[in-house]
């Protein structure tokens, strides 16, 4: 029975230390938002930048396609 005392004062023991120092911590590491809108703001800059090299790339392949058939 005094086995069983043990071992259940260290189970005790390990879940208070959880709950006392290692959820805490978690907590304070993984932050999230509650009014998070779901939505991302996009830069207008970087929406134009990738534009611009996706037109480069296509504008590029219909050349080379072009090369080849000459």
């Amino acid at each position: 029975m005094d086995e069983l005392k043990r071992k259940f004062k260290q189970r005790q023991a390990l879940e208070d230390a959880y709950s006392n120092f290692v959820e805490p911590y978690l907590n304070q590491r993984i932050e999230v938002k509650q009014e998070s809108s779901g939505s991302l703001p996009v830069s207008p800059v970087g929406v134009y930048y990738a534009s611009g090299w996706l037109l480069l790339v296509m504008l590029y392949f219909i050349l080379m396609r072009g090369f080849q058939r000459s």
